[in-house]
């Protein structure tokens, strides 16, 4: 017998679960390499002032990119529903993005920020041997250890903070990226069901 379309679409749910975590896997290992190569491109002959200016950005990005993250998966789609029904700006798009919150979530929050994490314990490590260049034993652990415990309680300390920012103005802050997709990509009108005609022999 010939599989109906409902049973392929049962079918093709039923694979989604592990394409979406080889895909991440995937992404995540090629993000990673090309912001190493980037980074240690950019640090190569560079100073103390340089390798901080870098990690502080890499860090707001990663602060930023996780508060999206959590902002997108704990939005309440009424009202930006009722934004799109009145053809609000980027509505359509938060919508969007919405629906797929779960993808969108784990891409902001584990496929960039944990890269941007990665990058950012190397900008460390540059940084660390950049001070302590002239020290030798205790004291160039300790540096080492220092600005390892400083980026770590930075970069924790920001997401903690905006994590509550995320969760208070959600529906704000999708809408934001709404409006950024919308000046990249035209929001299309939403979809109408077709009438099922029958055919008479």
């Amino acid at each position: 017998m010939n599989k109906t379309k409902s049973d392929n679409k049962k079918n093709k749910g039923k694979q989604a679960w592990y394409v979406w975590p080889i895909k991440a896997t995937v992404i995540s290992l090629f993000l990673a390499l090309a912001l190493s190569f980037g980074t240690e491109l950019a640090l190569s002959g560079a100073g103390v002032a340089v390798a901080v200016v870098l990690l502080f950005v890499l860090i707001n990005i990663a602060v930023a990119f996780d508060m999206v993250g959590l902002a997108v998966a704990s939005c309440d789609l009424t009202p930006l529903n009722a934004m799109a029904s009145r053809r609000i700006k980027g509505a359509r798009h938060a919508v969007t993005l919405c629906h797929n919150a779960s993808k969108v979530s784990s891409i902001f929050c584990d496929i960039v920020g944990d890269s941007i994490g990665i990058i950012t314990g190397v900008c460390g490590a540059v940084l660390a041997l950049a001070l302590s260049r002239e020290l030798e034993g205790l004291a160039a652990l300790a540096i080492a250890v220092v600005v390892s415990a400083v980026i770590a309680a930075l970069t924790i300390g920001g997401k903690a903070c905006m994590k509550r920012f995320a969760l208070l103005y959600s529906t704000q802050i999708v809408l934001f990226c709404g409006k950024v997709m919308a000046l990249f990509r035209k929001e299309g009108r939403p979809r109408r069901k077709k009438k099922k005609g029958v055919k008479h022999e």
